[in-house]
């Protein structure tokens, strides 16, 4: 193939190639110069001018192919300039582009974390997906909850969030509260022990009032006062979807805290497990919560243990056996009842056919009290008790001899005797 076919077909050459060949032809042009030269200044090459001709002619023809394959060339590379500076031009936008976000729970914790310069935990990027959400004994700081709800808002899968024995305060308390309040797939809470205090009692109740979602929440152990009674009457009063709460081991002692919840929970139409255990009520603060409970008909389950409930109160139980048909569950453990106590709790098991669990551990009943309890029951073969724990309690040979006695009568009681310490184990 010659040069001159070769640049009839610029397809079948490289770059390097065309730049060769164009080198080649400039000596050419060089020659031609010196020959035409050279006729002006030696006429014995005269005859040669028609073969000299020729090869001009020659050369111009090499040479306008060349220029036509340059041109080719040129608008080629502009062609190819053209769509480069576009592909350059696109690539310009993907890169101004913001980079891409991850929306998922996983991936809006760990931004809010990057955010507020908090390091990820591990254990909340393991379970965020599981069903239920357990973080205890961490020592969470408010700010490690603030990273979580965020997540936590979207996420749909997470029913149950148990964060007690953190210590997470007011401030904390106030970021669940956003929380629940936009949640409505969490259906149990846990924060015992988390030091929440009056404002973040506030927050909490706030949103209780109305939440729809919540049906079990542990607030036991978090400095609630009476300043705090008035919240969670309002809950009671208002919310109609909550069916369990735990306000034990706070700080509940005078009367008018428990009128209030005496009053609220006697016509609260959804909840059915209540416990104040581990408080400082006083005998007329038990009696006022107590007595109202007669007419609910829908709480099953009552914890009164560890208060000041007293002879008020136990008259209170007496009126509240006789008359109220569904409660199963009453515990009074170490509440200062004696044997005039058990009296009036004793006549009231006689007229009750609905309660199955009686606790009165650790009170100062002495054997004359136990048996107070229990005697009544003789005749009562309709009673449904299961269980009366009588633990901690000095009891002699008279009350034994009930027991066995009473077992002829009631084949599904159990009596339970003994130390305490045998309770804790």
């Amino acid at each position: 193939m010659t040069t001159h076919n070769l640049f009839e077909r610029p397809e079948l050459l490289d770059n390097q190639t065309r730049l060769i060949l164009s080198a080649d032809a400039k000596p050419k042009r060089l020659i031609r110069s010196g020959t035409r030269s050279a006729g002006f200044t030696s006429s014995h090459e005269r005859p040669d001018s028609a073969l000299s001709a020729a090869v001009i002619q020659e050369d111009d023809d090499d040479i306008l192919d060349e220029n036509a394959e340059i041109n080719n060339e040129n608008g080629t590379v502009r062609q190819i300039s053209n769509l480069s500076d576009e592909f350059d031009y696109d690539t310009d936008i993907e890169q101004d582009q913001e980079p891409h976000r991850d929306y998922s729970c996983k991936g809006v914790y760990i931004d809010q974390c990057r955010r507020h310069g908090v390091i990820p935990s591990t254990h909340f990027l393991r379970h965020i997906d599981n069903e239920s959400l357990t973080i205890r004994y961490c020592g969470l700081k408010p700010i490690n909850i603030k990273v979580m709800v965020p997540s936590l808002k979207i996420n749909s899968t997470i029913t149950k969030l148990d964060l007690r024995d953190n210590s997470i305060g007011s401030r904390g308390a106030i970021y669940i509260a956003y929380l629940i309040k936009d949640n409505e797939y969490i259906d149990e809470l846990n924060l015992a022990n988390n030091d929440i205090g009056l404002q973040g009692c506030k927050a909490l109740c706030r949103i209780l009032s109305s939440n729809r979602s919540i049906r079990i929440i542990h607030l036991d152990g978090n400095r609630f006062n009476d300043d705090c009674a008035p919240l969670f009457a309002e809950v009671f009063s208002q919310n109609e979807f909550l069916t369990y709460i735990n306000l034990s081991k706070n700080f509940f002692e005078n009367e008018t805290t428990g009128r209030l919840f005496g009053k609220t929970l006697s016509e609260n139409q959804t909840l059915e497990q209540v416990y104040l255990a581990w408080n400082r009520l006083n005998s007329k603060a038990c009696s006022y919560i107590i007595k109202p409970l007669a007419t609910n008909t829908h709480i099953t389950t009552f914890d009164l243990s560890w208060n000041g409930a007293g002879l008020l109160a136990a008259k209170a139980i007496n009126d509240l056996l006789r008359k109220n048909t569904i409660l199963e569950k009453i515990y009074l453990d170490n509440n200062r009842f004696n044997t005039e106590c058990a009296t009036y709790i004793g006549k009231g098991l006689s007229k009750n056919d609905s309660l199955k669990v009686l606790t009165l551990s650790g009170n100062p009943l002495e054997s004359s009290g136990c048996y107070a309890i229990l005697r009544p029951l003789v005749k009562h073969p309709t009673c449904q008790l299961q269980i009366v724990d009588l633990r901690g309690i000095i009891v002699n040979k008279d009350f034994l001899e009930l027991v066995n006695e009473l077992a002829n009568v009631l084949k599904e009681l159990t009596v339970k005797l003994g130390s305490e310490r045998e309770k804790e184990n």
